[in-house]
């Protein structure tokens, strides 16, 4: 079943693609513009997102348990947005973790054999030039009409993987933490946190000041404690 169909004029491969949750990232060059463009489209199913009755949610007869034929209409939306972008690419690929809870990371292999990082939200199709309180809080960026190329975000720093032929995700133990591993002529493999490591404490955290607090904690509960029933003893009395 085809739910979206688009056709980009003016433009030649090769294309690379990368597919995750209900949005897939595509790169390719344009020819009306001599750049490099990266483009994204986002899927999202209105059948659903209409029907917000708590109760019928709550006893069963929420639109999620309806059946759904597969000759039948989805009523589903589609944003694209497209952007430039300065490198050629090798190869495309998603940062995917445990539970899904971490925000996405695109994995770049560049024509000059690294990988960039490149955060989810840049690529992005209900950015806007002016974004309104709600959107920001959301933490949807302003428009641009490019990509942004941070210098940090290269995953493999400064070295090159020669022929680089694909890029490999899988999730760590953390929901936080995703496995990285680049292959061609040589590999690659590190580590990444999206997100920061968020649920792991870091090598230099103060055990000793956090026993400390604990401990002071306690004695103030039981202290409190102590007072007010010797204050209820003496209102008795």
């Amino acid at each position: 079943r085809i739910l979206h169909r688009v056709t980009h004029h003016g433009s030649q491969g090769p294309v690379h693609a990368v597919f995750s949750e209900n949005w897939v990232v595509y790169h390719y060059f344009n020819l009306k513009a001599h750049r490099y463009e990266m483009s994204v489209i986002e899927i999202y199913d209105q059948s659903r997102a209409d029907n917000k009755d708590v109760w019928k949610l709550v006893l069963g007869k929420h639109n999620l348990t309806s059946p759904i034929s597969l000759y039948s209409r989805p009523d589903v939306i589609t944003k694209s947005q497209s952007y430039f972008f300065t490198h050629s690419v090798k190869t495309i690929a998603v940062t995917s973790t445990t539970k899904g809870i971490t925000s996405k990371q695109l994995l770049i292999g560049t024509i000059g054999d690294q990988v960039l990082a490149l955060e989810k939200r840049f690529l992005d199709p209900r950015r806007t030039v002016n974004p309104t309180q709600a959107e920001k809080e959301e933490g949807i960026i302003p428009l641009t009409d490019s990509l942004p190329i941070i210098p940090q975000s290269y995953v493999t720093h400064a070295l090159r993987v020669e022929g680089l032929r694909g890029i490999i995700t899988v999730p760590a133990k953390l929901e936080s933490t995703t496995l990285v591993f680049a292959h061609g002529v040589d590999l690659f493999f590190t580590q990444l946190a999206p997100s920061r490591t968020y649920d792991s404490l870091t090598d230099d955290f103060n055990y000793a000041l956090l026993l400390i607090t604990i401990v002071a904690l306690m004695a103030a509960i039981f202290l409190t404690w102590t007072l007010s029933e010797r204050k209820e003893l003496q209102e008795n009395w």
